[in-house]
């Protein structure tokens, strides 16, 4: 049984070797893992995948070759969501919903080797816009809202937020659909709203 209900791999080009840490929140155990390239990347999903980690997150400038070496790697074993689109910057932010969640105290900030940083937190659905504009107010580059996030509340966030920076929203490829739609009701059924 892996020690992560999912896992995110942020694309760090910069990076020598693969990084990771841990997010505990009231949604589960989430590996957060920065990878140098879409080799390394596809590797670590192969050995979560096997490990049991039940869901993928791509984000920080995946791009189709290297997406699909990682659904490749995982073979069918967990879903993978890519956030095709998303530009490589030094700032990002990555919004994932959690009901549960305290924007202020349930994030995680990642500092780059060039000095960039990638902030991941936690927010409730309805805090998920201000959390946004929080993040771009203070620097944020890219925002890149979590798939478990509704492509309407990504909307808003792009809205909300302009032309001032990129939003992506994490979505699922036809090969990850049911494995989505499956977590999706696992998550639901464990944290009733």
């Amino acid at each position: 049984m892996s020690d992560y209900d999912e896992a995110f791999l942020f694309l760090a080009p910069e990076a020598t070797e693969v990084q990771r840490k841990v997010l505990r929140h009231s949604g589960g155990v989430t590996a957060l893992i920065w990878v140098p390239d879409g080799a390394a990347a596809a590797e670590v999903a192969a050995e979560l995948a096997a490990a049991g980690t039940r869901l993928f997150e791509l984000y920080r400038g995946f791009d189709l070759a290297a997406a699909a070496g990682v659904i490749e790697a995982v073979d069918g074993r967990a879903p993978v969501g890519v956030p095709l689109g998303a530009p490589q910057v030094r700032h990002s932010v990555t919004i994932f919903g959690d009901e549960g969640a305290d924007p202020a105290k349930d994030r995680l900030v990642h500092h780059h080797a060039d000095g960039g940083t990638t902030t991941v937190v936690g927010a409730p659905n309805g805090e998920v816009v201000a959390v946004a504009q929080q993040a771009v107010e203070a620097g944020a580059e890219l925002i890149q809202v979590c798939g478990g996030e509704p492509l309407t509340t990504a909307a808003k966030v792009a809205a909300a937020v302009g032309d001032r920076v990129p939003v992506t929203l994490t979505s699922w490829p036809f090969e990850s659909i049911t494995g989505a739609a499956a977590f999706k009701a696992a998550y639901e059924e464990a944290h009733p709203a």
